[in-house]
């Protein structure tokens, strides 16, 4: 079954029905673990990811988007106190956060956010859809490469990766939307 992540949804998305919540992380310079899609400036107003996990437990699972490495071990301990393994998913560009979550959490699935398909050690690759073409998905098919495509919002677009059996996975901004298309299919 495709899954359906909410794009930086937090807490906007919490509830809407997707079956992970999508939210970058980063590392402040004291060291705490915060929502940020760009470096947070010192003073700077981040939800922690300690507040994310008190608020999504039991009510979604997690894509955390790794933005920078050396700390992968502190993250994923702290999901996993408050998720089953199943519910939590990392994407990152980093190739060698990958390979440290593998070796350190074998049970999490680990992305790799790329711009080119091409056999890796990740579970699977992340591309933007303006990458995710006929001839990256007929390429990540023969390599045998799950894909997830991000961040869909179009309806024709979207419409057309949930039919797609080649896409495993659709990060948008309008998970409702998203939902309908993939019960339609069923």
């Amino acid at each position: 079954m495709l899954i359906v992540s909410a794009h930086q949804g937090y807490p906007r998305l919490l509830n809407s029905g997707a079956d992970l919540l999508e939210i970058d992380i980063r590392r402040t310079k004291d060291g705490v673990i915060v929502i940020s899609h760009d470096e947070p400036r010192p003073g700077g107003k981040h939800a922690t990811l300690d507040d994310v996990l008190q608020a999504a437990a039991g009510r979604i699972g997690l894509q955390l988007d790794l933005k920078e490495a050396g700390y992968e071990v502190e993250l994923i301990r702290s999901a996993l106190e408050r998720f089953p393994p199943d519910k939590v998913v990392v994407t990152t560009e980093i190739g060698e956060s990958i390979r440290v979550i593998h070796e350190q959490f074998p049970e999490i699935r680990a992305g790799l956010t790329t711009q080119r398909v091409e056999p890796n050690h990740a579970d699977f690759i992340a591309l933007d859809q303006q990458y995710a073409l006929e001839e990256a998905l007929e390429l990540a098919q023969r390599y045998g490469i799950k894909v997830w495509v991000w961040t869909v919002d179009d309806r024709r677009l979207m419409e057309g990766f949930v039919n797609d059996r080649r896409v495993e996975g659709l990060i948008t901004n309008r998970p409702e939307e998203a939902l309908k298309l993939r019960r339609a299919r069923s």
